[in-house]
């Protein structure tokens, strides 16, 4: 039987990413020490320090942990969907939609900074962003094994697996890109569904 004390440690990381999110979200992160921390938690640093050596590890989690909901959120729609079109098309949604929600966290995060602050910090997004490319990529892949296991789709080649979803891929973040520039998204799913009609016609030929 656990304790008290022993579900305390188990919540108290998810206590500390989250304290240092609304942190970022208000002060960006330059300015958020292990003291802001610990005082928004409640807690010792030393109770941090348990966890995370410094300031930086804190923000790898955090941002490993944005990662990871993405990810499920992905994922989640994906398998709420039957066929593969309605696959592709949840995956574009919510790619786009769980983008947009975390531009102001990403924006708030370099309010602050220099521009060599902003150099370093480009090189751990970038490091980020591949990751998640390849998570992606993944999810895609299995969705389109699956269509052509089930006969769903014609059968592919790995090259041309390959191509294909990195055209998803680069269409998806090009969508967003120029409708987040107009500021105006009200023609998403239109361009998502021709998007995935384009992809499905493909598929099937």
């Amino acid at each position: 039987m656990s304790s008290a004390t022993d579900t305390e440690v188990d919540i108290l990381p998810g206590q500390i990413l989250q304290a240092a999110l609304q942190l970022y979200l208000k002060h960006g992160l330059k300015k958020v020490t292990m003291d802001d921390v610990s005082r928004v938690i409640g807690k010792s640093r030393s109770s941090i320090y348990y966890y995370y050596k410094n300031r930086d590890e804190i923000f790898e989690a955090v941002m490993d942990a944005l990662l990871a909901e993405v990810l499920h959120e992905m994922e989640t729609a994906m398998e709420e969907a039957g066929t593969i079109a309605g696959k592709i098309r949840a995956f574009c949604l919510a790619k786009i939609r769980t983008s947009e929600e975390k531009k102001p966290l990403f924006t708030a995060i370099e309010a602050g900074m220099n521009v060599e602050e902003k150099s370093n910090h480009a090189k751990i997004m970038i490091g980020l962003h591949q990751r998640l490319m390849k998570a992606e990529a993944a999810l895609l892949k299995q969705a389109l094994s699956a269509a052509v296991k089930s006969r769903e789709v014609r059968a592919l080649k790995p090259k041309e697996q390959e191509t294909l979803i990195f055209i998803l891929l680069s269409s998806i973040r090009g969508i967003k890109r120029e409708m987040a520039y107009e500021n105006d998204f009200s023609k998403l799913h239109t361009t998502v569904d021709t998007l995935t009609a384009v992809t499905l016609k493909w598929l099937k030929e």
